[in-house]
């Protein structure tokens, strides 16, 4: 059993209270110690410290504009990257293979999840006509509000998705992994390559590194039709918070691809990142974006709640916000009928379409969502995701979460935040504007990517100021996968001077005890074993 797993399956905040008791946490922290070593991932150069930002949670107390150029710091040390990346072999390779390729399935899980669905519906976008270009998303497109826990965990679940896409010889996949190991989209890329498709991964780690210690990586690293784009950037801006720097190239690297294989020529597309990124280091962006996460701060300091309001690249504000509720323990999305759970501190609307509509709207074609019966589990060997019952991830399930403008009782009080983009112009966020001109292409790539950075910024500022990061750490992620627990034990270790198997044993301890669903585990044990260590709730 994974730490704070929940009976109410994928409905709450992130942890459960009392779900182990004081007779069974040593048996649960030595069972994820001896048998789940594939899940120890403090090796991957992903997972590691970003030294940019050691001093991040004092940088934002210094000045918020002080910690909003520490972090565009570290999206412009992506640069080189870039550069290299554009020019290598496997690169224009892929782009080739896009080129010929009767589909094109992105698959990927959580941030290049959502990262897959946004290029799908970019195609879409531009080529309404030729829905070549499809998204395969860990837990299907439910999770674009709401995470879908445990499921990244088997490749089965994967592999699943595939089969039902019906992938051949004819087509290709995008495998999207910044540590290059989760297990689903793994299980994907197997059984996509097993079908004779080519098979293309864009990891953020040296494949040498994540094969030469994980056998799932190995196997299917050997096969002849899976060729690697590894792009080794190092840490993130959060310590292992894959949603900021590796989401960002593997965008900008998938993207661009697609663009040149529909036959767009003459951009140079780091040049153009560049130039995005000095729009954003100028003097009035640097204030804007540090005016927003003030803002933010003052109203969720007084329990207040943000209602962004915006009718373009909606699904860059969905996966922001998505993202704020595992990376920092708040609420998530809820269900319009869901009187019991707590608002979600920040929600994007779209107000000029009605709930039928709004879905298609975003994605450019209708939800995609899986709709497993109990025996399809089953059979497919995935019966443990059932021990909370069926999975509540159906279209109907996502149509109930409310993005459109439905009348919302409980958010009456909210503060309206309008997000406009003005195309090829500047970025508004309020009143306040961000950027300037970009490089035009097809897909809007740069317009995706401004929004992106932006929005990145802001809700990580925002908890830096509230004192949900120590550090570089995010001391009050949710904990719903073993990836999750693996990087805990590691958090906990670091900041208490203690090893990785003590700080295990703390974690679990931690959990089966906790009072509240709302707590974070890490916290909490934070909090428990050194009575110096001062965190903001």
């Amino acid at each position: 059993m994974i730490c704070g797993e929940k009976k109410s399956g994928n409905r709450g905040t992130g942890l459960s209270a009392g779900r182990m008791n004081m007779e069974n946490w040593k048996i649960e922290a030595e069972n994820f110690l001896r048998n789940e070593t594939e899940f120890r991932l403090g090796f991957l150069p992903s997972e590691a410290r970003n030294p940019l930002t050691m001093h991040l949670d004092d940088d934002f107390r210094e000045s918020t504009v002080k910690g909003v150029r520490t972090l565009l710091s570290c999206d412009r040390a992506l640069l080189p990257f870039v550069r290299q990346t554009l020019a290598r072999k496997e690169y224009v390779f892929m782009a080739g293979s896009m080129r010929r390729a009767r589909r094109i399935v992105f698959s990927g899980c959580g941030a290049t999840g959502r990262l897959a669905i946004l290029l799908e519906s970019a195609w879409n976008e531009v080529h309404p006509d030729d829905p070549r270009v499809l998204s395969l998303m860990t837990g299907g497109d439910f999770a674009l509000v709401k995470s879908v826990e445990h499921f990244e965990d088997y490749s089965a679940v994967g592999k699943k998705q595939v089969d039902e896409l019906g992938v051949t010889r004819d087509d290709i996949l995008v495998g999207i992994t910044a540590t290059g190991e989760t297990a689903s989209i793994l299980g994907s890329a197997k059984e996509a390559a097993q079908r004779g498709a080519g098979v293309f991964m864009l990891i953020c780690v040296p494949v040498e590194t994540a094969a030469s210690r994980l056998e799932r990586c190995r196997e299917l690293y050997s096969f002849p039709n899976v060729t690697v784009l590894d792009m080794p950037i190092g840490g993130m801006a959060l310590t292992g918070s894959t949603r900021m720097q590796s989401s960002t190239i593997e965008l900008l690297m998938a993207a661009s691809a697609l663009e040149s294989a529909s036959g767009t020529t003459g951009i140079d597309y780091a040049a153009a990142f560049e130039s995005l990124l000095d729009s954003l280091a100028t003097p009035e962006s640097v204030e804007s974006l540090a005016a927003c996460i003030d803002s933010e701060w003052e109203i969720y300091r007084d329990r207040g709640l943000i209602d962004y309001v915006a009718d373009d690249l909606l699904i860059d504000l969905l996966s922001d916000t998505t993202e704020r509720s595992p990376t920092f323990m708040i609420p998530p999305y809820k269900f319009r009928d869901d009187d019991v759970s707590p608002e979600p501190w920040a929600m994007v609307r779209n107000l000029s379409a009605p709930p039928p509509d709004i879905w298609r709207k975003c994605l450019h074609r209708p939800p995609r969502c899986i709709e497993w019966s109990e025996a399809e589990y089953r059979s497919a060997g995935l019966e443990i995701l059932l021990k909370n019952g069926l999975p509540r991830i159906s279209e109907r399930e996502l149509r109930r979460v409310p993005i459109g403008n439905e009348i919302l009782p409980s958010r009456a009080n909210a503060r309206r935040v309008e997000i406009r983009n003005e195309k090829h112009g500047s970025l508004f966020i309020g009143d306040r504007r961000i950027g300037g001109p970009l490089t035009p292409t097809p897909m809007r790539l740069f317009e995706h990517l401004r929004m992106k950075l932006a929005m990145n910024i802001i809700s990580t500022g925002t908890m830096v100021r509230l004192g949900r990061v120590k550090s570089n750490y995010m001391i009050h992620l949710a904990i719903s996968n073993k990836k999750l627990v693996d990087r805990a034990c590691r958090i906990i270790s670091e900041l208490c001077g203690i090893d990785y198997e003590t700080a295990c044993h703390e974690l679990f301890r931690t959990c089966a005890t906790l009072k509240s669903p709302t707590l974070s585990p890490v916290a909490e044990t934070l909090r428990r074993l050194n009575r110096d260590f001062q965190l903001d709730t």
